[in-house]
């Protein structure tokens, strides 16, 4: 907890409020905490203005003046950028509001827990009992605010709201009238800020008594949740300074760590690629880029596996592997990158089957990296290759995994053969996976995968990998899987199966079981 109090910054949008406006101030400098008060008129024409000139002369008071009427979030918009003080407050100028309730609001930012407070009306103190088709809509329009951002508020049409003030000022704001409610709790929630709700006093007014907000803007507030939630990108103006004074920023994560761990526990969908490539696994297996090894762990399942080397650039990824595995005698670890020259212990070594799942778009000389791989085949060998397609689905996601690219079919068959190697097979895989990366990267704008989306797809994959073969073949999917031997003189089998021909609804080496098997 802080030894120092925060001060605070209260802006008052007004319009039209001559009966309140004197009280509210009062009311307002009338708390007990370090502060300024910032007024702004927006354009008021009912004698608002003339009583507002009475405050110009007191120093705790600054007084702003639109110079026409645009709405109450523009007015907030230009209140925050004028603030100094350690906290920001939103405080309406009529007399629903209670700033007694300020010390409710400022305990969890006091404590150093909370980035944002929202006081709520429906977390029960005292409160006027008026409108209840106005308390529908407003839960209606709270869950489904909370359906977009993830959060759990009771109230997020709430006035009363805090900020830091690093985080208000940097967040732009776009909406001018009443759409500033859903607009700054989705970019709160975007931000990563930690939001706490208190419960606060409500005297609500009747329409008679001068409230302004209609059902008109309600309506609108469901547009906005949309909008602001899955579309506006690009509204932080300087995300080091809110990265500073959150109170729990996100540490640098090691993205790619985090996503096998996510991936650790979908094992149907594990199984079910080492499926689509099974015919290729052979004896003596390789793998790149292993990990924490999930696609091991299938590998191992097969008795016809005699032996098992798994490769990574991260020793601490191979502990952990060892961990988990280190049982299995058939299993050994070593530490390689693909883009050096393999270690001398693989070159001495003989294997039928090289796996590569999600790692070649990680490299940046990915052609450099294939010439390595073809170097520990031995002849006949095959290369299993996963990587990402659909390069219209890349995403922050990509970017954040480290992913240099998203492959199209002809980019994959060109570095394939530039390395020297025969594509016997390649099959796009999983339709429904491009759809869910879509939808989170491209319109939701993530940038992580989440485990319990994970899950709840991978309790999918016994039914969709039936029907994926005939849905993804015309419309691609969120991987391709390939099948490659380093090229051999005289070579008929491999040389004469296109890549098009090859990508039917059959597992990818079926193909080889009709036109002869190929081995060394």
């Amino acid at each position: 907890m802080s030894d120092k109090q925060l001060s605070i910054s209260i802006v008052i949008p007004v319009y039209n409020e001559r009966k309140t406006i004197r009280e509210i101030v009062k009311r307002v400098q009338a708390t007990p905490r370090e502060k300024e008060i910032i007024i702004v008129d927006d354009f008021s024409t009912d004698g608002t203005r003339q009583i507002l000139r009475e405050f110009e002369s007191d120093p705790q008071i600054r007084v702003l003046y639109q110079p026409k009427n645009t709405g109450k979030g523009a007015a907030l918009a230009l209140g925050f950028q004028a603030a100094t003080k350690d906290v920001v407050i939103v405080q309406d100028a009529d007399l629903e509001y209670d700033p007694k309730d300020y010390e409710a609001l400022l305990s969890p930012m006091d404590a150093g827990r909370a980035d944002v407070v929202y006081g709520s009306r429906f977390l029960y103190m005292e409160h006027r009992v008026l409108y209840f088709r106005h308390m529908l809509g407003n839960k209606f329009i709270t869950f489904l605010s909370n359906l977009f951002t993830d959060l759990t508020l009771t109230d997020m049409e709430t006035c009363y709201k805090a900020f830091k003030r690093e985080v208000i000022q940097n967040i732009e704001l776009r909406s001018q009238r009443f759409g500033f409610e859903p607009e700054v709790t989705a970019k709160v929630a975007r931000l990563g800020c930690v939001v706490y709700e208190v419960p606060i006093r409500y005297y609500g007014r009747s329409y008679s008594e001068g409230k302004k907000i209609t059902w008109k803007d309600g309506l609108a507030a469901l547009g906005h949740i949309i909008r602001y939630s899955l579309f506006d990108r690009n509204f932080v103006k300087d995300a080091q300074a809110v990265r500073k004074v959150l109170v729990s920023p996100p540490p640098d994560p090691d993205v790619g760590v985090d996503t096998l761990e996510v991936f650790e526990d979908a094992h149907r969908y594990n199984a079910w690629i080492c499926e689509r490539a099974d015919g290729a696994i052979g004896e003596r297996v390789l793998e790149v880029g292993s990990g924490i090894g999930n696609i091991i762990s299938e590998v191992l399942s097969r008795p016809r596996v005699k032996s098992v080397v798994a490769t990574d650039l991260r020793g601490s990824s191979l502990a952990v592997l060892r961990d988990r595995f280190g049982h299995d005698t058939r299993l050994t670890t070593e530490v390689w990158n693909a883009e050096d020259p393999p270690p001398q212990a693989l070159l001495s070594d003989t294997f039928d089957t090289v796996i590569c799942s999600n790692v070649l778009e990680h490299i940046n000389d990915h052609e450099r990296a294939l010439k390595h791989i073809r170097q520990i085949l031995k002849p006949g060998g095959r290369l299993v290759l996963l990587v990402p397609s659909n390069p219209a689905i890349y995403s922050g996601l990509d970017e954040d995994l480290g992913h240099y690219r998203r492959y199209t079919r002809e980019e994959l068959q060109r570095v394939l053969t530039a390395a020297g190697f025969n594509t016997s097979s390649m099959i796009s895989h999983n339709l429904v996976g491009a759809l869910g990366w879509w939808w989170a990267g491209k319109v939701r704008g993530r940038r992580t995968l989440r485990a319990n989306d994970t899950k709840n797809f991978d309790k999918l994959v016994p039914f969709l990998k039936h029907i994926d073969p005939y849905i993804t073949k015309p419309f691609g999917g969120v991987s391709l899987i390939a099948i490659a031997s380093p090229k051999v003189e005289n070579t008929t089998i491999i040389e004469a199966l296109s890549t098009e021909e090859a990508d039917t609804s059959e597992g990818p080496l079926e193909r080889y079981e009709t036109a002869g098997r190929i081995d060394a």
